[in-house]
């Protein structure tokens, strides 16, 4: 009995961590926590708005970097990242996919693993820290999981990004379709007719991985899904310029909150200036 309540549990976290499960309501806005934010609209190229936060750290500075979530919520549930990223000198722009938060409205089927026009809504991002905030020296990327791999594939199509914090990404659309058939009984759907060279990690690292300046790939040790074999795949592709790191003891859920100062120690040590 305990095994198969044990199963039943393990199958119910698994569905609810890693489909798209948008959430409308912000549990909480920086402000609550005595943030300096400022709420901006973001138009996407297909003239959809989302919803973006605009942190800002206390001294003036010339790094942004542009957090892309995981797929599950909202980007209220960025916020200590974000905050973190601000105690490391950067202005913060988090923003929610079409359908999550107060963006336009989307229909999010909650069986499908990504959509293609969540790529619109980060190179959206881009684009509008390029628009009016030119005078940042630095544009990184930050992403989790679904956010992750879109940070990776855009990255290497733009120009403007300098390096990329991958939490957990996942590397081909079909392979990880796989491995969630494999390690936990779902079928995930997938998007028809997109730029695999936007979307597919493993494609665009391959092709056009240079643009990059430096990659940091994070996995947690006892992942299955988004597994440490996963990143280090990704990581031969443009050798030079990749890191890993495998948190001990962590799943795809919780490589941050298992130890949040290292993580962050990590990330300090990763990012670099442009020369």
């Amino acid at each position: 009995m305990k095994r198969l309540l044990f199963s039943t549990l393990f199958l119910l976290c698994f569905a609810s961590a890693f489909s798209l499960n948008p959430s409308r309501k912000y549990a909480a806005k920086p402000s609550d926590f005595g943030l300096d934010y400022e709420e901006v609209t973001i138009q996407t190229s297909d003239n959809l708005n989302l919803k973006g936060w605009l942190y800002k750290p206390q001294q003036p500075t010339f790094k942004m970097i542009i957090l892309s979530g995981s797929g599950d919520g909202n980007m209220a549930d960025l916020i200590e990242i974000a905050s973190n990223f601000v105690t490391l000198g950067y202005n913060v722009l988090t923003y929610d996919y079409r359908g999550y938060g107060e963006s336009e409205d989307f229909n999010i089927n909650n069986n499908f693993f990504i959509y293609a026009q969540f790529e619109k809504d980060l190179n959206a991002a881009i684009d509008y820290v390029r628009k009016y905030h030119a005078k940042m020296k630095t544009v990184d990327l930050w992403g989790k999981q679904v956010g992750a791999g879109l940070s990776i594939s855009v990255a290497c199509n733009r120009k403007e990004i300098f390096q990329v914090i991958a939490d957990s990404p996942y590397s081909t659309l079909e392979g990880i379709k796989k491995n969630f058939k494999d390690f936990g009984g779902k079928d995930v759907m997938l998007p028809l007719g997109y730029n695999k060279y936007m979307l597919e990690p493993f494609f665009a690292l391959e092709s056009k991985g240079t643009a990059i300046y430096n990659v940091l790939l994070i996995a947690g040790e006892l992942e299955t899904v988004y597994s440490p074999a996963l990143i280090k795949e990704l990581s031969k592709l443009q050798k030079n310029r990749s890191q890993t790191i495998i948190i001990k003891g962590a799943s795809s859920g919780d490589t941050f909150t298992k130890d949040k100062n290292k993580y962050f120690e990590n990330i300090r040590d990763f990012l670099k200036d442009p020369q």
